[in-house]
């Protein structure tokens, strides 16, 4: 598997999985303002969408989108859950994707201070809600960390960078995230360490 990554983005989820299983896999670091590899490959030649994640394995050529990435990663690398806890994780995928990650979208962008303020107060709101539907649970999904709660882990190093008030208990949760080892071995691989 090669995984195509930019430092701090969604795809560091994707990266933190991959140092989980702790197998082979390859990483290429992409440019998204130039939208280049770090060899200067056009990244529009290797992905149309241009963002990350995207990843590439004997079985696709390229295979991007966040829901669709996690999945496959978490199914290749043994960690996919079954039944009941296996569509919880689509839940929880789609639920960070669309109504927390798609907040983001004035933050990243620059916007208007009033729009930034506005995301900002709308995102802490979601944030609340997640800790509501959480209800007191270490992790999203099972007993333990998965997919799910490392693109979860993602936004909140995102809420850190843009100041979004967030409940303690998940501050407590990016915190104790933090300590994990695949989760380390991922950011300091991306520089962000």
């Amino acid at each position: 598997m090669k995984l195509y990554y930019s430092p701090g983005a969604c795809s560091l989820a994707s990266h933190i999985a991959l140092e989980e299983w702790g197998g082979d896999y390859d990483t290429v670091k992409v440019d998204l303002g130039k939208h280049q590899t770090e060899d200067g490959t056009d990244f529009y030649s290797i992905s149309p969408r241009g963002y990350v994640p995207a990843i590439s394995s004997d079985e696709f050529d390229l295979l991007t989108e966040n829901p669709a990435v996690l999945t496959y990663v978490a199914e290749k690398t043994d960690a996919l859950p079954s039944g009941k806890d296996h569509f919880k994780l689509l839940e929880w995928i789609g639920f960070i994707g669309t109504e927390i990650h798609g907040g983001y979208h004035p933050l990243f962008g620059q916007d208007t201070d009033d729009r930034q303020a506005k995301a900002k107060d709308k995102l802490a709101e979601t944030y609340r809600l997640t800790e509501k539907l959480m209800d007191g649970k270490d992790w999203l999904v099972g007993n333990g960390p998965t997919v799910a709660d490392n693109y979860l882990f993602v936004t909140l190093l995102w809420a850190d960078k843009f100041d979004v008030d967030l409940p303690q208990s998940l501050v407590d949760y990016r915190e104790r995230n933090k300590q994990r080892d695949a989760v380390g071995k991922a950011m300091s691989a991306e520089g962000l360490l």
